[in-house]
């Protein structure tokens, strides 16, 4: 969280921007999951939508929400200005149209269909953009599995790193890198009306890499693997149905569960890596943080 000498620094910045005279701020906004950036809201003059003002973006972001306003416009929230400087300090920053609602369990499970069709959407739209993006390696699934099993997590982790070249070879073929959002969880997909009344979803905080495409929908997965929700399971299977539907390439229903269930013990030891056994208690119980895990690493390792 930034400083209040940081904070004080940020509306300076803001209040000096040229591309930001049209911004009226109201003060920071809280922002879920964590962030490292500043995020404030307002108004914009003649636009008569709410706006959020986020300094500290990633250049992807910056690069990727703009491109994708021009080409699929309907994936992201409306950009009213965005830069890498702002008034001459070296900051990345973006002025959004601030949309009224989020995904969460009022959808009754309908939330993860939303999600999956936007990320699918912006696979598709990916095909268009023609900037740089990152790209998983094996290597970087190796050190996934490597911190994992430094961190104690549980299940047949070896196996799956003995096991690591042959199924990174299996993913590609099954379900062949694409250009994803990267980062494609409930909280970076917001929509215009509340639950439940359906509409697309538009997309925030890209990070875009190219992967097998199985990897983010089971990374939807595991963030939301608790048997008191509905609506997430087999999101591999879902994320396949919405791209049929989309025009893009999907292999045999057999073929996908089979990588899925790889991509979900990948996943499952990815995040293990990064939280440890006892993750944050509101988000995630520990005793069902460590079964799934278990389930998914038992799993992957059975294939």
């Amino acid at each position: 969280m930034p400083t209040a000498t940081e904070l004080a620094r940020v509306h300076d910045l803001v209040r000096a921007e040229p591309a930001l005279a049209p911004f009226s701020g109201s003060g920071p906004r809280s922002m879920p999951w964590g962030s490292g950036s500043v995020h404030l809201t307002g108004t914009w003059s003649g636009a008569d939508v709410d706006v959020l003002v986020k300094v500290g973006a990633s250049p992807a972001q910056v690069a990727w929400t703009r491109e994708l306003a021009r080409v699929e416009p309907s994936l992201v929230p409306r950009v009213f200005a965005g830069g890498t400087r702002l008034a001459g300090a070296d900051l990345e920053w973006l002025a959004l149209e601030q949309l009224p609602h989020g995904l969460d369990g009022g959808w009754g499970g309908a939330e993860f269909a939303v999600l999956l069709d936007a990320g699918v959407r912006f696979q598709r739209a990916a095909r268009h953009v023609r900037l740089p993006a990152a790209e998983l390696t094996r290597d970087q699934v190796r050190d996934w599995i490597r911190l994992a099993r430094d961190r104690g997590a549980p299940g047949p982790v070896d196996t799956l790193l003995s096991r690591l070249d042959v199924d990174w070879e299996l993913l590609v073929e099954i379900c062949p890198p694409e250009v994803c959002h990267g980062d494609l969880h409930l909280a970076n997909a917001l929509v215009r009306t509340p639950a439940p009344i359906r509409s697309p979803a538009v997309l925030v905080d890209c990070e875009p890499c190219r992967m097998p495409w199985v990897v983010e929908a089971t990374y939807a997965q595991v963030l939301n693997s608790d048997p008191a929700r509905s609506g997430w399971q087999d999101l591999a299977g879902l994320m396949a149905g919405r791209r049929r539907a989309h025009g893009l390439p999907v292999g045999h229903d057999g073929d996908v569960q089979r990588a899925s269930t790889t991509a979900l013990a990948w996943n499952a030891l990815r995040l293990w890596g990064v939280l440890g056994p006892v993750p944050d208690p509101g988000w995630r119980a520990a005793a069902v943080w460590e079964e799934w895990t278990r389930n998914y690493v038992t799993a992957g390792a059975a294939v």
